[in-house]
């Protein structure tokens, strides 16, 4: 029955995706028609450089319209799909050409593994790994330690039973070295805790007298020591309802990004579009005008076509 469910929500969700896209491209197209009569339908008495002017406002108008229509029918999607592409900014600066291969490697199996979402992956990693960098550690520490405590992450959602957003903000202070957060499970991150756990552990420095990169390592030590019973959880117990109802939001949202992978190259093509017409009222004398928003209705034509290339994709979903 919940396998039903999922494929009824996701075939209802795509059929109005692809009605919507079907009204756009119609605008699209339309937009154009009404582009290449304007001249026709125009006074003789009035002058070409108005006509051009017109045209220009006719042509901007169209873009708004039709940008508007895409935002409706895949804002989200698009969304995501426009947060994974700025998220991955973020994961080559940080763990350079190399390591950003091992964490796409990583962020395309954490589906599977934690339930996480390719995104939520990235931004869990990235946002530690960069913390890390700038306290002086080597790359294989911050790939291993980012990975690490991403993972737990989506351990601890399932093992306290709480979203995974609120477990990553928990695990983020405990290993910045803010003790309250993780107190509230009973993790302590005390400094004198941390720092009996190092010299048990066998750190040739005492805590107080090492680093933050140093300090950082011990903590990262510590806490996969104190949530051992919740590591793996997950995996553990992914059938049961609260992680079957999160691996339902995952896959909702995957195929979000999915299909916003098709459709970002739109919005942009229309939100660039849209800037450029804007820029040709505002800088562009009337008389010349016309001759360089024409290439932007060709252009909107050329989108036409992508959006019904897109409209085949998905009548294979």
């Amino acid at each position: 029955m919940a396998d039903g469910q999922v494929v009824f929500e996701i075939k209802g969700d795509n059929s109005g995706v692809k009605s919507s896209l079907q009204d756009t491209t119609k605008a699209i197209q339309d937009e154009s028609k009404k582009w290449d009569s304007a001249v026709d339908d125009s006074s003789g008495n009035i002058s070409s450089s108005l006509i051009g002017a017109f045209k220009t406002v006719t042509a901007s108008a169209a873009f708004v319209k039709i940008a508007q229509m895409l935002l409706q029918l895949g804002a989200e999607s698009i969304s995501l799909a426009s947060d994974l592409e700025e998220v991955q900014n973020v994961v080559d600066v940080t763990f350079g050409t190399e390591g950003s291969k091992k964490i796409e490697s990583w962020a395309k199996q954490a589906q599977n593994q934690f339930g996480l979402t390719e995104l939520q992956a990235k931004e869990y990693a990235s946002t530690l790994g960069a913390m890390m960098k700038s306290n002086g550690m080597t790359d294989d520490q911050i790939y291993e330690m980012s990975t690490d405590l991403a993972g737990l992450a989506a351990d601890m959602a399932s093992f306290y039973n709480m979203d995974f957003d609120t477990a990553f903000s928990k695990i983020q202070s405990g290993i910045t070295g803010m003790t309250l957060p993780l107190r509230q499970l009973g993790i302590d991150m005390t400094e004198s805790s941390v720092a009996a756990f190092a010299m048990s552990a066998g750190f040739e420095k005492s805590y107080k007298d090492m680093n933050e990169a140093e300090q950082m390592m011990v903590r990262y030590q510590y806490l996969m020591k104190m949530t051992s019973d919740a590591q793996g959880d997950f995996a553990r117990t992914s059938d049961s309802y609260a992680n079957s109802q999160r691996r339902m939001a995952t896959n909702i949202d995957t195929l979000k990004a999915q299909l916003g992978d098709a459709l970002l190259p739109i919005a942009t093509a229309v939100s660039n579009a849209i800037n450029d017409l804007l820029d040709i009222l505002t800088y562009t004398p009337p008389e010349t005008a016309f001759d360089v928003a024409e290439k932007s209705m060709s252009d909107a034509a050329s989108t036409a076509a992508q959006a019904q290339g897109i409209l085949g994709y998905m009548d294979q979903l």
